[in-house]
């Protein structure tokens, strides 16, 4: 049904994954190099709150029901979303004995805005022509869980494998004055939702180098390969955090997510491509 671990498409992509993989080597070397205070990798629950910043790329196109194919639509440049916005993310992770872990994850990106167009737009079975006013919105909401077993781990280092499910839910709508099938009207609407479920395979690390100082990476790649769906997805970050008590650490990172996706269902023909990347900040807490 899906394929394996695919090649990577782009140069932050590239970097992105070496720097994990850089991490995780230094995680395999570290333990005699820091003797830390107990209390920074041996929590058994722990939250993590972040806030990120991304910046946002999205294209999408849906073909017509004739087949003819639609606009590629450019979200920030073509319709006006917003490249960047403050994101919420919340994290809940707990030990299951000394080497496998379970973790949750949740966020949620929203984006809407109305503005009058510079060129025509054909999206599915609706045309809008230039100089129409087009209300559009774009909101993906992430969910994932995962299992991990960590293949080294000492009281400062740890290094593991990952293996869990990356469930995005995409909604985006047009509506404005146009045509639907040739006939005009006032408010013709268009909608597309999509809901992608990919299962990932991973390598994650936290390796600390000093008192209370600690550096953490993750990358989950995929490749899906199916009769009516194709896509890739990478998912990696890397993260400096502090230990100001034995059970809250504050943190800094980038973080990047890119998602490409075509179909060719009946509902719909065409293909979304996502990407935000960036800086966050965290809150954990650990007991």
């Amino acid at each position: 049904m899906f394929t394996t671990l695919f090649a990577d498409r782009s140069s932050l992509q590239r970097i992105a994954v070496r720097a994990a993989f850089s991490l995780t080597l230094a995680a395999s070397g570290a333990a005699a190099m820091a003797q830390v205070p107990e209390g920074n990798l041996d929590q058994n629950l722990w939250l993590e709150l972040g806030v990120f910043r991304p910046k946002i790329d999205s294209t999408i196109r849906a073909n017509s029901p004739s087949g003819a194919f639609g606009t590629t639509i450019d979200g920030e440049n073509d319709l006006g979303l917003k490249d960047n916005s403050t994101v919420g993310s919340l994290l809940l992770g707990a030990r299951l004995g000394d080497r496998w872990r379970l973790e949750f994850e949740y966020f949620k990106l929203n984006r809407r805005t109305t503005r009058s167009l510079t060129d025509t737009i054909d999206f599915g079975d609706a045309s809008y022509p230039v100089s129409a006013s087009l209300a559009s919105e774009f909101n993906s909401t992430v969910y994932r869980l995962s299992g991990g077993y960590s293949l080294f781990r000492t009281p400062d280092s740890e290094l593991g494998v990952v293996a869990g499910i990356h469930y995005t839910d995409f909604n985006f709508i047009l509506e404005g004055a146009g045509t639907i099938g040739g006939v005009g009207t006032a408010s013709a609407r268009e909608e597309r939702t999509e809901n992608v479920a990919l299962p990932t395979l991973g390598l994650y690390s936290t390796y600390a180098f000093a008192p209370n100082w600690m550096l953490a990476g993750r990358v989950d790649v995929f490749s899906l390969n199916h009769d009516d769906k194709k896509g890739t997805l990478v998912n990696a970050q890397l993260n400096l955090l502090y230990r100001i008590t034995r059970n809250m650490a504050l943190g800094v990172g980038y973080r990047l997510n890119d998602y490409r996706l075509s179909t060719t269902q009946p509902d719909w023909e065409g293909e979304v491509k996502y990407k935000f990347r960036g800086p966050q900040m965290l809150l954990n807490v650990g007991f």
